[in-house]
């Protein structure tokens, strides 16, 4: 029998933080109180973004593009010890 790598509260994040789509609006604050709801504490999000420039050709218009590239949620695992886990977004 396979055991889990992960404990409880580290499974919970990783299943929470694949259910979101990353391209249509999300909130930070509500991504956070869904969190706490469910660890029993309110963890600590860190969001990298990824910032670049698109540039017309025709018109020499300039766009900015912001996505996101990584996520990393800091939180108390169930041995009272600080845990880190990064998403890779994009």
């Amino acid at each position: 029998m396979i055991k889990n790598m992960y404990s409880m509260k580290e499974t919970a994040i990783r299943q929470f933080i694949g259910q979101i789509d990353w391209k249509t609006n999300w909130n930070y604050q509500v991504i956070e109180e869904e969190m706490r709801r469910f660890l029993g504490e309110r963890p600590s999000l860190d969001v990298r973004w990824k910032k670049d420039v698109m540039v017309n050709e025709f018109t020499g218009e300039s766009k900015e593009i912001n996505k996101i590239e990584k996520i990393s949620v800091i939180f108390t695992d169930l041995d009272e010890k600080i845990k880190k886990i990064e998403f890779i977004i994009d």
